[in-house]
Parts: structure tokens; C-alpha cells; sequence
């Protein structure tokens, strides 16, 4: 088995401390990962980082637990007369299973975050283009394509993960004896031939590909935050660099040799799911802004939609010219109908010998030519 050897001495006390260490940050970011993953919507659709980091998260706890105890597990093996059954240990053995989903996880979780960030704000990412938060349907072959390459290269380092954790892939040489316990210092400290070094090489692979992917992907989130985030920062010194140290952490810690390798490559590790975390919270942020600008919008649309006037056209202006000819002849028949009216209600209101009652008006017509007829008399006037 790799990455425990109590074959070289049992962990020193400042090795345990710092294991413990290690095992109570891992705890609080699982903690903080969980609640992530359960109060931000955003997260919901994506299997990877709403359950499979945390696990992750967990999964590097029990592996410094691992650590910190392999000297009492041992103890109390050789105590049972089984010592030299320790690799056949079932709590070990489960712990080298679940320590090779770490490095296949997390490469899962970084890219389907940089995948969402570009997404949700419609911005070209590694030949994927999006509008309004979708998929052209031009790209999707693509898309397809990138996102299950990416399973895919998972699933691989998840295999040699195996391979390497369980001594499947082993040879005679010193130097293998350090698979998973050394780094790329131990790699090339010998003279010996790549061949004689295959199952260390094996045990660096999976962490030099993550990291390799993550410096590009951290790059590409960097890039985004400066030039497309809805938060905009003055100075390209933003938050959004924080996965390229965190990554840059995480390279350093595989160059250890095999005394300081297991506690400062997990440091190294753990330093680099922080500033994920540390981006998650950016992530919220623009995602958040990017809703609020969004729902901003909609309203300003209702409301133009509300007090909208419209715009004149020819067709307009013939239909508007149409409607009021055919309003004006709508109000002179109106006009005709209401003077029929007065005219008849003032004939019905009187009577013959009531002529005498326009008498009194008479006197005011004296002076004015008369072409009709007497109201009082009936008769022509001269």
C-alpha cells in the first residue's frame, strides 16, 4: 500500500499536530462546501459540486485521520499479533479506495465552475458559445464533447489512482518503494531509468494533470472576473486569482521528498480547495448581481410596455385618418338626429293659438328684412 509507510518510523509529534491540524480545516471547509451546495440554487443542477466536493472534502479529513493514527492502527495491530496484516486492514484499505476519488473530483468541480460562470453570463469558453445563459445549438457537439472528455480524463486518473494505491503496477527498484509516499524531487534525485520508476511516475500523474488543467481554468476564471464579471474590480489583482495561487499551492506541495511529502502535499491540496471556496463566494456574488440586473431589466420593460406610445407610421396614419372619417360622419349623424329632435320637440311644444306669444318678438325683427313667414300670423310678410 502507498502514501502510509510505517515502515519507516511511526509519525513524529509535530507530524500528528499538523495532520490534526489539517483534519479540523478539512472539516470546516467540508462544513462550508455543504452549505454551499444546499442554499445556492445555482449549485442544485450540478452533481459534482453540490455533493461530490464535499465528499471530497470529507475524503481528505479521513485521509490525515489516517495518517495522524497509522502509528497507534500499527500498535495496536502488533498488540493483536497482526502486524504484518496491516495493509490488509479494512479501514485502511477503504481509505486508499476513497483517497484516489480526491484528485478525479476535484477536477470535475473546478472545470463544471468555470463551466457555470461562463454560462450564466454568456461568455465564449474553450470553444463553447453561449447566449442568454444557453448553449448555441452551433456548439453543442463541442460541448458534448469537452465536458465528457473531461469525465472521461476523471475516470482515468481515478484508475491509476487504484493501480498505484494497491501496488498493482510494481517493480525492484528502490525508488518505487516511495509511490505515493515522495514527490518529483524523489523522481529524478536517482539515476536509475524511467522503467525502474514507473510506479512513482504513476502516483504523480493524477495530481500533475489537475494541476496543469487547473492553471488553465484558473487563468480562464481570472480573465473572466477581469474583463466580464458584473463585480467589477479596479486593479486586475481581484479575487478571481485566487485559484491560481491556490493551484501554484497545490504544484509545490508534489516536490517534497518522502520525510515532509504526505503532510505538505495534502497542505498543498487543502490550500487549493480554500481559494475554491474562496471562489464559490464570487461566484455568488456575480451571479447574484448578474439576477438582480436581469430582473431590473424586466421591470423597466413592463413598464415601457405600460406607458409605450406608438409609433407613427404610413399605416398608421391611413388607419388613424380612416377612423376619424368615419367618427366625423358618426358625430354629424348624431348632430342631425339631436336638431330632428329639437326641431320636432319644438313644433309639438306649440300650438296655433299660441302664435301670439311671438308677437313680442316681432318688434326686435322690425328692422331686419324678413324673407319667411309671420310665426304669428302665418302669412307672408310684405
Amino acid at each position: 500500500m502507498t502514501f502510509i509507510d510505517i515502515t519507516g518510523g511511526k509519525p513524529t509529534p509535530g507530524l500528528i499536530a499538523g495532520y490534526s491540524i489539517l483534519v479540523v480545516v478539512s472539516l470546516l471547509c467540508t462544513a462550508w462546501a455543504v452549505n454551499l451546495g444546499r442554499t445556492r440554487q445555482h449549485y442544485h443542477s450540478f452533481f459534482s459540486v453540490r455533493i461530490l466536493f464535499p465528499l471530497a472534502l470529507f475524503i481528505l479529513g479521513l485521509e490525515n485521520v489516517a495518517l495522524a493514527t497509522s502509528g497507534r492502527i500499527y500498535d495496536q495491530l502488533v498488540g493483536d499479533g497482526e502486524g504484518a496484516n496491516f495493509d490488509e486492514n479494512y479501514f485502511m484499505k477503504a481509505i486508499f479506495v476513497l483517497q484516489a476519488l480526491e484528485v478525479p473530483i476535484l477536477l470535475v468541480v473546478v472545470f463544471e465552475l468555470t463551466y457555470l460562470v461562463h454560462k450564466r453570463r454568456s461568455v465564449n469558453f474553450c470553444g463553447m458559445y453561449f447566449d442568454e445563459g444557453r448553449r448555441v445549438d452551433s456548439t453543442a457537439v463541442m460541448s458534448c464533447m469537452l465536458r465528457n472528455s473531461i469525465r472521461s480524463l476523471a475516470t482515468v486518473l481515478l484508475i491509476m489512482g487504484l493501480l498505484v494505491n494497491f501496488d498493482l503496477i510494481h517493480s525492484d527498484a528502490p525508488v518505487d518503494e516511495l509511490a505515493g509516499r515522495a514527490g518529483w524531487w524523489s523522481l529524478f534525485e536517482d539515476d536509475e531509468s524511467i522503467n525502474a520508476k514507473v510506479h512513482l511516475l504513476l502516483s504523480l500523474i493524477p495530481t500533475a494533470v489537475l494541476t496543469l488543467v487547473c492553471f488553465y481554468l484558473s487563468i480562464m476564471l481570472w480573465r473572466y472576473g477581469t474583463e466580464s464579471a458584473m463585480v467589477v474590480h479596479s486593479s486586475i489583482c481581484n479575487p478571481w486569482f485566487y485559484s491560481f495561487f491556490g493551484t501554484l499551492a497545490m504544484a509545490l506541495g508534489q516536490l517534497f521528498g518522502p520525510a515532509l511529502f504526505p503532510i505538505m502535499s495534502n497542505t498543498g491540496i487543502l490550500i487549493f480547495i480554500i481559494t475554491i471556496l474562496l471562489l464559490m463566494a464570487e461566484v455568488d456574488k456575480d451571479i447574484v448581481a448578474t439576477h438582480d440586473v436581469a430582473c431590473f431589466l424586466v421591470q423597466v420593460a413592463q413598464k415601457g410596455d405600460q406607458i409605450r406610445v406608438g409609433v407613427v407610421t404610413e399605416d398608421s396614419r391611413a388607419s388613424n385618418s380612416e377612423h376619424q372619417q368615419t367618427h366625423g360622419q358618426f358625430r354629424d349623424e348624431e348632430e342631425a338626429i339631436e336638431s330632428l329632435g329639437a326641431t320636432e320637440g319644438i313644433s309639438n311644444a306649440y300650438s296655433p293659438g299660441e302664435g301670439v306669444a311671438s308677437a313680442e318678438t316681432a318688434t326686435d325683427d322690425e328692422t331686419k328684412p324678413n324673407k319667411g313667414t309671420d310665426a304669428a300670423s302665418g302669412s307672408p310678410n310684405a
